[in-house]
C-alpha cells in the first residue's frame, strides 16, 4: 500500500489537496481511495462528496472513453492514434492552408484548470494564431467591478473569516458547492460570528444563518445602498477611512440621496425593518466581511451590485483590516508564468464566450471552418445551447480531446480521451484559495488515454513546429512556475506538497494602498437606474405584477397572452460538478425545476405535474416540484442536464454580454411556464 499526493483540478473553487491510496496486487496498482490531505489548511482532512465519488463516477467509469473515435456516418468508430492523430493533423493543416490559421476556433474551457494549459494556447500561437476566446461564462462580471474599485480584485484568505464578527454570505451556497470554506464558516460561527446570508433563494447554507435576507433576484443593488443608507443615518460611518484612504465619496453619496430608503426597500422586496437590522449588525460589529457568490454575477449589470457591496464594506471602514473585506475569488494562474503561451494581441481574432454561436454563425473572412475543444462542455454548457449546437454544426470539422461522450461530442467528428488529474503530472492553483498543489500520477493512464500536452506535442511533431512544443512536463512545469521558485521554494518541495503562497495574516489593502490610479478606494460616481435595471421594474412597485407582466412581455416574447413572465436561476447540483452528471441522474424524468405554492396555485398547476418551461430561445418538458424555498418570481433549477436526455437549462437562456467583464448574465433569462396541453410539442427540441 502506498500514498500518492494530488490535487483536483475539477472546476471547484474547493481546489483540493489529495492523498490516493494505491493498492498493489498480482494484476497491477489500483487506486482504493481518495482522501483529503491534513496538510492543506482548506482541504484541511475531507473531501466533497463528489470527489470521494470520483473514482465511481469518473475515474473507473465504463461510460469513460479509453480510445480515439473516429465519426462515420453518424456513428462512433474505435480506431489508432496513429490515425486519429494524422486525421487531425490533416485537417488542421488544410484548413490553415486554404482558409487561414484565423478559420481554426480553439475553445479552451474551464474543466481542468492546470499550469501546464497554458501550453494549448502555445501550440496554436506557433500554428500562426487561431481564433480564441475571450470573457467568461464563470465570474468575470464581479472581478470587473472590484477592479473598478480597487485596482486589483483581492480577496481574504478563508481563515481570516474566523476573526470576523459578521459574515454576510451574499449569493453563494457553500454548504453545497464549497464545503471547505464552508466548514470555516462554521467553525466562525461556534466561536460566536454570526452568518447572515443574502439570496433569492433559501438554500442550505441560508438554513443554518442567523439572519436570512431573501431578496427578489437581481435587485441586490439595491438591498446594499439601502443598507448604506441606514448605516449613515445612525452615523455609523466610518468618517476617518473615508475622508482618507476612498474617493468619489461625495457623488456616491449623491447617488444615495437620489433614492429614499422606503423606495429601495421595495425595489428589493425586503421589509425596511429587516434591511435595518443586518445594516445595524454589519456596521456595529466590525470586522465584518462580505464572501460573494457567482450567483451576483450573472445578471448584465453585476458589476454594479459589487460595487455597491463594497461601498458598504468601504464605507463602515471593513477594509483593510483583518476579518473584514468584500472576498470573490482568487487568481487560480496568478502564480504561474502565463508568457510561455506566446499570446499576442496582433495575431488570431477573439469570440466572446458568452456568445460563441453567434459569433460562429457571423464570422467571416475567414468563417470559422475547425472547431478543436478542450476542458469544455459548450453545447452543454454556454447559454442558448441550440444556436451552439447549430454553430458547430455548420462547420466543417470538430475535434474534441474529453472523458465522456457528452453534448458536444454530438456534433463532433473526432474524439481523442484524455487523462485525468489521477494519471497526469502538473501543478494547480485554484480559484478558491492561495494554495498551490502537486499533481502527481496516481496511475498510468487507463487504456489508451493520453495527457492534454502529449496530444500537442504528438500534433506539434506532424505539423512541423516540434521544436516549439519539446519538453517533459517536468521541465516545462519547472518553467511556468519560475515566479513561485523565485520566493525561494524548490521545485522538489513544490512537487513534494502543497504550497500555500499567501499566508492568512497578509490581509488586503492593509496599508492603506490601492491598485486603483488613485491610489485610493474609489467609490461608484454614477448609477443610471434605468441602466442598471433597463427594464423598469421599479417604476411602480405597488403595481409590480402589472407592469413585470408588461414590461417583459414587449422584452422577450412576440405573443399578446397574459401569462406573467418569471425569471430562471440554474444554480450548481449538489451531486455533480457542471456537466459531469451521474448515469442515474441522466435519463429517466424530465429537468426537475422549483416553484413556490403561490406560483402553482396562480397557475392552477399542481406539485409532480409535467409542464413546459419557455423562453424566447427554446423550451423544455419539466417536472415541477412545489418548494418553500423560492419566490413566486422565478423559477428554480440546476445546471449540468444533458441535451440528449433533454434535462440541459441552456437550452432556455439568454445568449448576451455583461456590461463589464465580458461575462454571461445567465439569470437574464424570462421564461413562461405553461400546461402541457396548452402546447405544441411538436418542435421540442
Amino acid at each position: 500500500m502506498k500514498n500518492i499526493v494530488t490535487a483536483c483540478t475539477r472546476d471547484c473553487p474547493g481546489g483540493c489537496s489529495i492523498i490516493a491510496r494505491i493498492k498493489k496486487d498480482n494484476n497491477g496498482e489500483k487506486i482504493l481511495k481518495l482522501s483529503g490531505n491534513p496538510d492543506h489548511d482548506t482541504t484541511d482532512g475531507f473531501l466533497c462528496p463528489n470527489t470521494s465519488r470520483y473514482l465511481k463516477d469518473v475515474f473507473y467509469s465504463p461510460k469513460r472513453v479509453l480510445h480515439p473515435l473516429k465519426k462515420e456516418d453518424g456513428n462512433w468508430k474505435k480506431i489508432s492514434w496513429d490515425e486519429a492523430l494524422n486525421i487531425a493533423a490533416s485537417k488542421l493543416s488544410e484548413t490553415i492552408k486554404r482558409y487561414g490559421s484565423s478559420a481554426i476556433l480553439y475553445y479552451q474551457g474551464f474543466g481542468s484548470r492546470t499550469a501546464l494549459k497554458i501550453l494549448n494556447r502555445r501550440f496554436f500561437n506557433l500554428l500562426g494564431g487561431v481564433s480564441t476566446l475571450q470573457g467568461t461564462i464563470c465570474g468575470g462580471i464581479g472581478q470587473a467591478g472590484q477592479d473598478m474599485d480597487f485596482g486589483t480584485r483581492i480577496s481574504h484568505d478563508h481563515l481570516d473569516h474566523l476573526n470576523s464578527k459578521v459574515i454576510i454570505v451574499w449569493g453563494r451556497n457553500p454548504a453545497v458547492t464549497d464545503v471547505h470554506l464552508w466548514k470555516i464558516l462554521r467553525k466562525a460561527q461556534r466561536k460566536g460570528a454570526k452568518i447572515v446570508v443574502v439570496d433569492p433563494v433559501k438554500t442550505k447554507t441560508a438554513r443554518h444563518a442567523d439572519l436570512f435576507i431573501q431578496p427578489k433576484p437581481g435587485s441586490d443593488a439595491y438591498l446594499a445602498m439601502a443598507i448604506s443608507k441606514l448605516v449613515l443615518m445612525h452615523d455609523l460611518a466610518d468618517w476617518d477611512f473615508i475622508e482618507n484612504k476612498t474617493q468619489n465619496f461625495d457623488k456616491y453619496l449623491k447617488i444615495l440621496e437620489k433614492n429614499d430608503l422606503e423606495s429601495l426597500s421595495c425595489k428589493c422586496d425586503v421589509p425596511v425593518e429587516k434591511i435595518e437590522k443586518l445594516a445595524l449588525l454589519y456596521a456595529l460589529n466590525n470586522p465584518s466581511s462580505i464572501v460573494t457568490g457567482w450567483g451576483v454575477h450573472r445578471y448584465k449589470n453585476g458589476h454594479i451590485t459589487f460595487r455597491m457591496m463594497d461601498a458598504l464594506a468601504a464605507l463602515t471602514g471593513n477594509l483593510g483590516i483583518s476579518g473584514g473585506g468584500v472576498s470573490q475569488g482568487f487568481e487560480e494562474f496568478g502564480f504561474f508564468d502565463d508568457s510561455h503561451a506566446l499570446d499576442d494581441p496582433k495575431i488570431g481574432r477573439k469570440f466572446l464566450m458568452p456568445t460563441i454561436g453567434e459569433a460562429i454563425l457571423k464570422a467571416h473572412d475567414p468563417p470559422v471552418k475547425l472547431i478543436f475543444v478542450t476542458s469544455g462542455n459548450p453545447v452543454n454548457l454556454n447559454p442558448n445551447s441550440l444556436k451552439v449546437k447549430k454553430a458547430f454544426e455548420t462547420t466543417d470539422y470538430v475535434i474534441m480531446v474529453d472523458h465522456f461522450l457528452n453534448d458536444t461530442s454530438d456534433v463532433a467528428d473526432l474524439f481523442l480521451p484524455a487523462t485525468t488529474f489521477l494519471e497526469e503530472e502538473d501543478l494547480v492553483g485554484s480559484y478558491g484559495h492561495n494554495w498551490v498543489s502537486p499533481i502527481n500520477p496516481a496511475s498510468p493512464p487507463r487504456g489508451e488515454a493520453r495527457s492534454e500536452l502529449e496530444i500537442f506535442q504528438l500534433l506539434a511533431d506532424r505539423l512541423g513546429i516540434k521544436d516549439g512544443m519539446d519538453g517533459t512536463p517536468k521541465g516545462w512545469l519547472q518553467k511556468l512556475a519560475l515566479p513561485i521558485l523565485k520566493q525561494g521554494i524548490s521545485f522538489e518541495d513544490l512537487k513534494e506538497g502543497p504550497m500555500k503562497l499567501v499566508p492568512a495574516y497578509e490581509i488586503p489593502y492593509a496599508d492603506g494602498k490601492f491598485g486603483t490610479t488613485s491610489g485610493y478606494f474609489e467609490f461608484i460616481q454614477n448609477f443610471d437606474e434605468n441602466e442598471y435595471n433597463p427594464l423598469k421594474e421599479h417604476i411602480h412597485c405597488d403595481d409590480f405584477k402589472k407592469n413585470h407582466r408588461d414590461a417583459y412581455r414587449t422584452h422577450c416574447f412576440d405573443d399578446d397572452d397574459d401569462d406573467d413572465l418569471l425569471r430562471l436561476l440554474a444554480v450548481g447540483p449538489e451531486r455533480w460538478i457542471n456537466s459531469v452528471v451521474p448515469e442515474s441522474e441522466m435519463i429517466e424524468g424530465f429537468l426537475e425545476i422549483k416553484v413556490s405554492g403561490e406560483l402553482l396555485a396562480h397557475k392552477g398547476m399542481f406539485d409532480g405535474e409535467t409542464a413546459v418551461l419557455r423562453s424566447k430561445a427554446g423550451k423544455l418538458k419539466v417536472k415541477v416540484k412545489e418548494s418553500e424555498d423560492v419566490r413566486p418570481d422565478f423559477v428554480l433549477t440546476y445546471r449540468g442536464g444533458w441535451m440528449k436526455y433533454g434535462k440541459n437549462v441552456n437550452v432556455l437562456t439568454d445568449d448576451s454580454v455583461s456590461t463589464a467583464g465580458n461575462g454571461t448574465p445567465y439569470h437574464e433569462t424570462w421564461v413562461k411556464l405553461e400546461k402541457l396541453e396548452k402546447v405544441d410539442g411538436s418542435d421540442f427540441k
